[in-house]
């Protein structure tokens, strides 16, 4: 009599080979999923940026507040995700924190995130910035220790290995790491 059965051996081989083909999906699928909320904060940010370069054009000074553009910000909290900025006026809803940075001399905008598995990272558009290393004029991914929820072991996961940026600021006493973003 002959057995039609699969060995124990096979069917481990099999279960193996299964598991190793989810947890690379699985990686790819968080990859894709992390880049299309980010995609939706690109928009608010770019939004914001916009706004504010318009009415820096027309009054000479950076703005204050989200009252004085001409763009809606939809988000009523007000937690702080960079502490560490003079933020003007800030912006949050549960995950996202928009900032309007005005110091002398960094002028720009921040978005960033306050909760979840990424909690301190986010990206800016910087009109002027004091450290001439970091580039104006263009959204940066920026990686923060502000809210204690980022862990220094990690720098670089969000904006190296999810966004392909390539670091041109921050050491490692730094509370901030700048990437630039292709």
């Amino acid at each position: 009599m002959k057995s039609h059965a699969f060995t124990l051996i096979e069917l481990l081989v099999v279960v193996l080979i299964v598991g190793i083909l989810v947890a690379i999906a699985l990686a790819q699928y968080q990859k894709a999923v992390e880049k299309s909320k980010a995609t939706q904060a690109f928009t608010m940010l770019k939004s914001v940026y916009d706004a504010a370069q318009v009415y820096y054009l027309a009054n000479g000074i950076w703005p204050e507040s989200f009252d004085d553009l001409d763009v809606q910000v939809p988000w009523t909290g007000n937690t702080k995700w960079n502490t560490y900025t003079e933020a003007r006026d800030v912006r949050s809803n549960e995950q996202w924190s928009v900032q309007l940075i005005n110091g002398f001399p960094t002028k720009g905008v921040e978005i960033g995130r306050i909760s979840g598995p990424y909690a301190g990272t986010g990206f800016g558009i910087y009109y002027e910035h004091a450290y001439r290393s970091i580039p104006e004029k263009q959204v940066v991914c920026l990686e923060k220790n502000s809210r204690g929820n980022f862990l220094w072991e990690d720098k670089g996961t969000y904006c190296e290995k999810i966004f392909a940026g390539t670091k041109v600021y921050g050491g490692e006493n730094s509370y901030t790491f700048v990437y630039q973003i292709p």
